[in-house]
């Protein structure tokens, strides 16, 4: 079944928009009123009338144009008698529509329909997938969009409502990657509250804005939560504009995931015996040669760098900072023996990691980890750099710097991200969760920006750093690393830079913890 046959609302995955999530949306997106318009899947004109009605209040005589386009004829029919003739409507499925034929637009405004991929049809979904490729089971709404953001004129923008299924699965971060390749900016606003859709849906919805079409890449997919006031609480590049500095560090910037491959750390399956501490060590009598030095707690990121000799301190306070990694199982009796014999053979059968490997009580290590990156965050992320032999669980990210990064690029990283440039960049990137921290997935990690300075860190600097680190005294390391990237790149101008992110730092840190970007919500859509 195609999509023009599907005979209902839901199955079409028509969701109407109601009148209080699209008048925030139209503001931000119709700036002028003699924008040209594009509503692919128009419905009641829920996007549409907004729009045309927010034009005339910004322009005395208004001069917009619309195309509204829905495969419902019974809508077309109904706007047809209220719209007058700056709006052209055209009862078509959407993707009859011919970008190369119509004329470009300005603006598209959309709340696609939300119909889920296994409610097309088999012909319809390899239609589809082969005009856009996707990965994964995309819904009709990821072609929607990918198919409307040809419409647009260069420097154009998009906003689209779209399931929360955007902001997790393994399609909606294909689309979103797409559209950060084309788009100056990009941003994902979670809407705060489930929306009163018209016709009752139950979906949680997201906002998907998209602004400088073929002006891209945008620096980062800046996630946050929509206030309906026409200004994302979490889009921070809009805000950023104040900043003249900002563009200048932007464009010298580049993502981590540039200089380097980020990964899950090690997954033992079974933490509470395969992680430990010295008194662990010593009750056991496990020989040193069957241990590794990890790092498995964010506050074991004591400074720049991490040694060896830290996560042995820390261990000898009860940190777990060892973990269990035997080369073979020794006699009956020994000390790896007795330790892993904590894990019964039912528990042995019940954990799906333990099951996963052979033989079970093998924990396998990469070549290497030459840095480490934090995953929850009250102050920030931070990244660094860890002695060899040095790995971490999967509670951090593990970071192997790509062979031409060379060994000041690695420590000029590690200060860009500890940057106040990079720490706002952070609250942009990441996404807030409970109890107000900040959360890093892997493809968010690798994307903070980061700088190559052409005469590297200087050692007394790293050095004072990194003892300010070690110190606790966090926002001091973060202020002289300031002054080490700002001033290459900004030159006298770096310190009043410097004091404009500082504040709006403190400003958005203070709305994360607030709790304004809630913990997301996982789900099926």
């Amino acid at each position: 079944m195609g999509i023009q046959e599907l005979p209902s609302r839901k199955l079409l995955g028509q969701f109407f928009t109601p009148a209080f999530e699209a008048n925030s949306i139209v503001s931000w997106a119709v700036r002028t009123g003699h924008e040209r318009i594009l509503e692919p899947s128009v419905g009641e004109g829920g996007l549409l009338l907004p729009a045309l009605e927010h034009a005339r209040t910004l322009h005395l005589t208004p001069k917009v144009r619309a195309i509204a386009c829905d495969v419902d004829k019974s809508v077309i029919d109904v706007l047809r008698t209220t719209i007058g003739p700056e709006v052209d409507l055209i009862c078509s499925d959407f993707f009859e529509l011919d970008p190369e034929i119509t004329a470009a637009v300005d603006v598209v405004l959309a709340n696609p329909p939300f119909t889920r991929n296994h409610q097309l049809s088999v012909e319809e979904r390899t239609r589809l997938k082969k005009r856009y490729p996707a990965k994964g089971a995309a819904g009709l709404w990821v072609y929607f969009a990918l198919h409307a953001r040809k419409f647009l004129r260069p420097g154009g923008r998009m906003a689209f409502l779209a399931p929360a299924a955007a902001s997790f699965s393994r399609y909606g971060e294909d689309l979103l990657l797409q559209l950060q390749n084309e788009f100056r900016e990009l941003s994902l606003q979670e809407l705060p509250h489930k929306p009163s859709w018209i016709g009752s849906a139950e979906e949680r919805g997201v906002l998907v804005l998209a602004d400088g079409y073929q002006e891209g890449p945008a620096p980062a997919i800046v996630r946050g939560v929509w206030n309906y006031d026409g200004l994302a609480r979490g889009a921070l590049s809009r805000a950023y504009a104040k900043i003249p500095s900002f563009d200048a560090l932007s464009r010298a910037s580049r993502p981590l995931g540039d200089i380097a491959n980020l990964s899950i750390g090690l997954v033992t399956g079974k933490n509470a015996v395969f992680l430990l501490n010295q008194q662990d060590i010593g009750r056991h009598r496990i020989d040193q040669n069957d241990l590794t030095p990890v790092v498995t707690r964010a506050k074991h990121v004591c400074g720049i760098f991490v040694e060896k000799q830290d996560l042995c301190t820390l261990g000898q306070t009860g940190e777990k900072t060892w973990m269990l990694t035997p080369r073979e199982l020794g006699e009956r009796g020994s000390g790896v023996r007795s330790r892993l014999a904590l894990i019964d053979a039912k528990a042995r059968r019940e954990t799906l990691w333990l099951n996963k490997r052979s033989p079970w009580w093998m924990v396998g290590k990469t070549q290497r980890c030459d840095a480490v990156f934090t995953y929850m965050n009250d102050k920030g992320p931070r990244l660094a750099l860890v002695e060899s032999g040095v790995f971490c669980t999967n509670t951090l990210h593990q970071v192997t710097f790509k062979e031409a990064t060379s060994k000041d690029d690695r420590l000029s990283a590690v200060v860009s991200i500890l940057s106040t440039f990079g720490q706002l960049c952070a609250e942009g990137i990441g996404r807030g969760y409970g109890g107000g921290l900040l959360k890093f997935e892997l493809q968010e990690a690798r994307l903070m920006p980061v700088f190559t300075l052409a005469d590297g860190v200087a050692s007394k600097a790293v050095l004072a750093i990194d003892q300010h680190l070690r110190s606790g005294h966090v926002d001091e390391a973060r202020r002289l690393a300031d002054t080490t990237v700002l001033p290459p790149i900004l030159g006298g101008e770096w310190l009043t830079t410097a004091r404009q992110l500082e504040e709006m730092l403190e400003h958005v840190r203070s709305a994360r913890r607030r709790g304004e970007a809630r913990q997301f919500e996982y789900g099926n859509v």
